[in-house]
């Protein structure tokens, strides 16, 4: 029997040696401050990618700056610095690194974006926490309100701003709102990167890891978005907060929603499994000593969600232990549900942001389930039967979409950022699946224009340009090629 070569006979002179890791002799500013990989090219390709080439060539000629000392956003001149401004609150992540929070305008004006345009759907943050904030992020010790800070600031320029913009010139900051949200990010999650070195699952932790899923989102990031979505939904539940404390109680309790919603939209268009589940000890939102103006409309969007249980998910997903004959009635069960989620009576409270975000949502979700029972082989074509069980319902569903849409700004639908747009291209290619395949009706004429309605609205929507355009295009040429010519 041959023996096999020892460690030293592998290890010998003639054996092959395992290539070295490039190694870069100098990094730029930026990338050593984030401690992120850089190149020996200049700019280097992380600078270039978001407009800091000029930044990236200047500091060639500057003295290396250490990685634990304090530092300004590129092009801030002294006077304006986020050091001169808060030179009494520096950014403690940890006690040998110190970092600075946006300037005191950026945070101000950030803040009232977000009551303005995301308080609707995410009523997560409030004027009285935000205050409270402000003192946190102000002691040394409060990394985490530092943290939050710098990423809620970071989601609204990203997601709510025009990507163009220049908002904050008077402020010395020349880069435009997606360039500096962008940059905020990577500040955030450098500071969650540190954070992360101790357990604190405090309310100021939870929030600032769904803001940087939020920023995941947006950015296209899915499957970083699915680990900080994840992340937070553990946090919470091991989240203690005192007995005493309502504001952030409240708030906490809202904030479970959310995630709930989240994760669960987020599972659906990825087939991702879910983690919170509804129990009868869980939060409850109409606990909650607001208005019913204020959380309207979050608790319709729990209403469209709450019904997709485990059961739901393992059919999805496909799993093994879901038997069909016993998922008939739940599926008309859930169908029920989220199609009296939205009653009359109270979409009249709610705004024109609020009022887009459900009803894409809501007819969205339709779509899934007829997707669902299409495949479990549960659709049929016989007079009287309901709507939901044919194989025209996608182009049904698809012109009440193009109805509600046409009747709302295109602003109140842009704000919700990607995940909408997202939800519309799914609406889109299920009527194009439909009407390429299914005998045409009187219908078919009237499906055909709500497509190319949409079809230029995607255009219009975040990512639509750079995504679900392109995808949308591709999906109709090899599909329905005479609507696409």
């Amino acid at each position: 029997m041959t023996s096999s070569p020892s460690h030293a006979a592998i290890s010998g002179p003639g054996a092959p040696s395992r290539p070295k890791r490039a190694q870069v002799s100098k990094a730029c500013q930026r990338c050593r401050r984030l401690q992120k990989r850089c190149s020996e090219s200049r700019p280097c390709p992380r600078c270039a990618r978001v407009g800091l080439e000029e930044e990236c060539l200047r500091g060639e000629g500057h003295a290396q700056q250490p990685i634990d000392g304090n530092w300004s956003y590129p092009q801030l001149p002294a006077s304006l610095s986020p050091e001169a401004a808060h030179a009494t609150s520096p950014l403690a992540v940890l006690p040998q690194r110190r970092r600075s929070l946006p300037p005191a305008s950026v945070v101000g004006y950030c803040f009232r974006r977000f009551m303005a345009k995301l308080y609707p759907t995410i009523p997560i943050l409030s004027p009285e926490y935000a205050e409270l904030l402000a003192v946190e992020a102000d002691s040394p010790q409060g990394a985490e309100a530092q943290c939050l800070v710098t990423a809620v600031c970071a989601v609204v320029l990203i997601q709510v701003e025009e990507p163009g913009r220049r908002l904050f010139e008077a402020d010395g900051i020349l880069h435009s709102t997606r360039e500096f949200g962008e940059l905020l990010f990577e500040d955030a999650m450098a500071a969650h990167n540190h954070l992360s070195l101790r357990f604190n699952p405090c309310l100021e932790r939870v929030l600032a890891t769904f803001f940087l899923y939020a920023g995941h989102a947006s950015l296209f990031h899915h499957s970083q978005g699915f680990y900080f979505l994840r992340e937070a939904a553990t946090l919470w539940l091991v989240l203690r907060i005192d007995e005493g404390d309502g504001l952030r109680r409240r708030l906490a309790d809202r904030l479970f929603w959310v995630i709930l919603v989240s994760e669960r939209s987020h599972g659906i268009r990825y087939r991702r499994p879910v983690t919170l589940q509804v129990v009868p000890s869980g939060p409850d939102l109409d606990a909650d000593a607001e208005s019913d103006t204020n959380l309207s409309g979050l608790r319709r969007l729990v209403a469209l969600f709450r019904p997709l249980d485990t059961v739901f998910f393992a059919l999805l997903n496909q799993e093994d232990t879901v038997f069909v004959s016993r998922l008939v009635s739940p599926l008309d069960a859930i169908q029920a549900a989220i199609g009296s989620a939205l009653e009359p009576q109270h979409m009249g409270e709610l705004c024109e942001t609020q009022v887009a975000n459900l009803k894409v949502t809501q007819l969205w979700l339709l779509v899934v389930l007829w997707q669902l029972r299409l495949r479990l082989g549960l659709l049929v074509e016989e007079p009287g039967m309901p709507c939901h069980l044919t194989f025209h319902y996608p182009v049904e569903v698809g012109e009440e979409l193009a109805g509600v849409i046409r009747a709302i700004s295109l602003e109140s639908i842009r704000v919700h950022g990607v995940g909408i747009n997202e939800k519309i291209f799914d609406v889109a290619c299920a009527m194009v699946d439909v009407l390429s395949r299914v005998p045409a009706t009187d219908k078919s004429g009237t499906g055909l224009e709500s497509i190319r309605y949409f079809r230029e609205l995607i255009h219009e929507l975040p990512g639509g340009v750079s995504t679900y355009d392109v995808l949308l295009d591709k999906h109709m040429t090899n599909t329905l090629p005479g609507l696409a010519r």
